[in-house]
């Protein structure tokens, strides 16, 4: 398996297929295996590049777990793959990280793919995990996921195997993939995606966008991806039927054929053509904006 070291971090990925760059970005506690469904379809036409965050899957850990550090390295590996440009999927975490480059490195994004994600991670995403934890696992395992995010793997892996909506295929690659990630980075990398916020600057993305949401996600769930998609002005939104937070495999079909639908648009002339859609209509020009703030810096009301 392909390792790239950067910054003194080893990244683990895998490229498929040729055409114009598709980048895959994974959830918190995933990897790249949770795009398989993804990968296998649209290969076909268009350079599938996968990795693994660090401490996530087959790369090394690392001493900042931020969803900065995350979309610089990830920056940093596509320049070293001769990408410049690339459309980005990103599932929950993944999509933060994804909004984070189009704010950051505005040139390398050609479209967001933002599947079960938000723009920040309220206080009642952190209730709802700490309230399935009680529910599936009682007060012990809401104690200790509370308490230190110890035996966090299991916790994960049991509520994305029990959740009602899950499948036979959901529940095995869950319990299978989540073992990959260490208690540490998993703790680490949670506490401070609580600090990245950027609602407030949505507004400032011009590349199109698709929102996808599962009707019975109970993480980012439809409230949160209609924030999103209105804070985008060059936005859709997909809700999937049936599906939780986990839809590019619990739906794989539907999401697949809305991603189908969404590449068309950014490639109006297909995977291999030199035409792409406008970023954004034009307008009229705006009054000198002042100094832009880092991402991750503004607060909005939760």
């Amino acid at each position: 398996m392909p390792v790239e070291t950067i910054d003194g971090v080893n990244i683990a990925y895998e490229t498929r297929g040729e055409g114009r760059p598709l980048v895959f970005l994974h959830c918190w506690t995933g990897n790249k295996a949770f795009y398989f469904e993804q990968v296998a379809r649209f290969s076909r036409d268009y350079r599938c590049i996968c990795l693994d965050f660090p401490g996530h899957g087959d790369s090394g850990e690392c001493e900042e777990y931020s969803v900065e550090n995350f979309g610089e390295l990830t920056a940093e590996l596509l320049r070293r793959l001769g990408v410049d440009q690339a459309v980005f999927a990103g599932h929950s975490l993944g999509g933060i990280v994804a909004l984070y480059l189009a704010l950051e490195h505005p040139d390398m994004v050609e479209g967001l793919i933002l599947l079960d994600t938000t723009s920040y991670l309220s206080q009642t995403i952190f209730q709802r995990i700490f309230a399935l934890a009680a529910v599936f696992f009682g007060t012990i395992g809401y104690e200790l996921s509370r308490t230190g995010f110890r035996h966090m793997k299991g916790l994960v892996a049991g509520i994305a195997a029990t959740h009602p909506l899950a499948t036979p295929q959901s529940r095995l690659i869950t319990a299978r993939e989540c073992s990959k990630v260490s208690n540490y980075s998993m703790a680490r990398t949670l506490n401070n995606a609580r600090k990245f916020n950027v609602t407030q600057r949505l507004g400032e993305i011009e590349a199109p966008a698709m929102v996808v949401v599962g009707t019975g996600d109970m993480l980012a769930d439809v409230r949160h991806a209609k924030v999103l998609a209105r804070g985008l002005e060059n936005s859709t939104i997909t809700v999937v039927h049936g599906a939780g937070h986990m839809a590019l495999f619990e739906k794989p079909e539907v999401v697949n054929e809305a991603i189908e639908v969404f590449l068309k648009r950014v490639y109006p002339a297909g995977a291999a053509g030199a035409k792409r859609v406008a970023k954004k209509p034009a307008k009229k020009p705006a009054k000198k904006k002042a100094a832009r703030k880092p991402a991750g810096n503004s607060r909005a009301p939760v």
